[in-house]
């Protein structure tokens, strides 16, 4: 019969096609020699506990793994196989507990709730980030999920394990939150916690307190963050550095008059325009906003065309041949440094931008300027590596230059450093001189 599929051929052996399996007949399979048979049989609903109990310590993974997603399978199975030596076995363990979870009802004295729980402590200290990671993911909506089991997966140093229930769970607390945040976690743990639904103002202010400029960047873009007037006052103060903090705070609900002027002397004209069409604004706000953009327009027309609103108009030859003999002239004189190029960038100086780059990376100017003109985040990550600038300062580069959308920003890596290897970057500098006919 090793043509017919294992189902049928556990009916066959029963002889009872369709009927339910008796306790004997069951009993009589468990040491069956075809695996194919026991994981058929692992796999019913209609079997006696203690049945599923003896095939949870079934010598095939198979089988045990059956047993894993069995719903029917008895607290005391659960228990057995969240020390099983397999990780797939326990990883199915804890998504199956993660579904069943919220219909039991939570009973402290209930034995077979505590021997659940039991087991949900078992896998959040598995010694597999992997099978943590599991449990987390399954965990991490469940609202009857038991609070030191959230907590512990929370806790993990493990970010993978812990950003799922950050970023979830209704179980967690703010003072649980904010026990994380003080906890100094990495990146990905902070970030989870910023995209929280409706964040409250304890939690804001803890992690604005932490620095973490990617943090900040979530939780102003998170709507539903609740962000005081003194903590939102405290990342105003920062902003006019963190470009990628301009747009969010434009969009930022509830903003009063006092923080919308302070936006707007820092901000991009188009920005402040974006100011002066909200709705909640009064008129007074408003008018003033409109007198500010008119006065960041005038400016960059005084700037004598080292402004320049199109990327087309900046990078055109003879734009950058000029600014070319003015960056050797500097450079002979010493004064092209990366600090004298992040504030031409902040100045909007593309073609003396363009040509300083190129000269500190030893670049083509022509090279250069194609990263630009394809607005290539990894590109520009690239020229500022060469140029010796820092992943911060490359971040900069890559929005202030290349005019890179927040969302494909290139960030520095959780501590510092750039994301990406040496042979990576080398290849994106190789491939923009070849573009550029070197």
């Amino acid at each position: 019969m090793s043509g017919v599929p294992a189902k049928d051929r556990l009916k066959h052996l029963l002889g009872l096609p369709g009927q339910k399996v008796t306790y004997e007949q069951a009993r009589d399979l468990l040491d069956h020699p075809e695996v194919e048979v026991r994981r058929a049989l692992a796999e019913r609903a209609d079997l006696e506990p203690e049945i599923l109990f003896f095939l949870a310590r079934d010598t095939d993974t198979v089988v045990r793994r059956s047993i894993a997603v069995n719903e029917t399978a008895p607290a005391k199975a659960a228990l057995l196989l969240a020390a099983d030596d397999d990780a797939d076995v326990r990883s199915d363990l804890a998504d199956r507990l993660g579904r069943v979870l919220p219909g039991l009802a939570v009973d402290e004295h209930e034995k077979a709730w505590r021997t659940i729980h039991q087991v949900l402590i078992l896998l959040a200290r598995d010694q597999l980030p992997r099978v943590r990671r599991a449990l987390s993911e399954a965990l991490k909506s469940v609202p009857n999920a038991p609070h030191d089991v959230v907590f512990t997966l929370a806790t993990d140093t493990e970010a993978t394990v812990a950003t799922p229930v950050l970023e979830f769970s209704p179980v967690l607390t703010d003072e649980d939150l904010q026990a994380v945040i003080q906890a100094s976690p990495l990146t990905a743990q902070l970030v989870a916690i910023s995209r929280r639904l409706n964040v409250g103002e304890e939690v804001s202010n803890a992690i604005v307190g932490t620095g973490n400029v990617d943090a900040i960047t979530s939780l102003l873009k998170n709507k539903s963050a609740q962000i005081r007037e003194e903590t939102l006052d405290a990342i105003i103060d920062a902003a006019p550095r963190q470009v990628w903090w301009h747009e969010p705070l434009v969009h930022r609900p509830n903003l009063n008059s006092k923080a919308a002027l302070r936006i707007a002397e820092f901000v991009a004209a188009s920005l402040v325009q974006e100011l002066a069409r909200r709705s909640d604004l009064d008129p007074d706000t408003i008018l003033s906003l409109g007198k500010m953009v008119q006065d960041k327009l005038r400016k960059d027309d005084e700037k004598g065309g080292l402004v320049q609103d199109d990327p087309a108009d900046a990078l055109a030859p003879d734009s950058l041949k000029m600014a070319a003999r003015q960056v050797e002239a500097l450079a002979r004189a010493g004064k092209i440094t990366t600090r004298a190029v992040m504030k031409m960038a902040n100045d909007g100086a593309t073609p003396m931008v363009v040509a300083s780059l190129a000269h500190l990376s030893d670049l083509p100017l022509a090279a250069v300027a194609e990263v630009v003109r394809t607005a290539s985040a990894k590109g520009m990550l690239a020229v500022g590596w060469a140029g010796d600038f820092t992943a911060e300062e490359a971040a900069q580069l890559q929005l202030k230059v290349a005019r890179v959308t927040p969302e494909a920003l290139i960030r520095p890596r959780a501590g510092g450093g750039f994301d990406a290897t040496e042979s990576e970057l080398e290849w994106q500098l190789d491939m923009f001189q070849d573009m550029a006919g070197k």
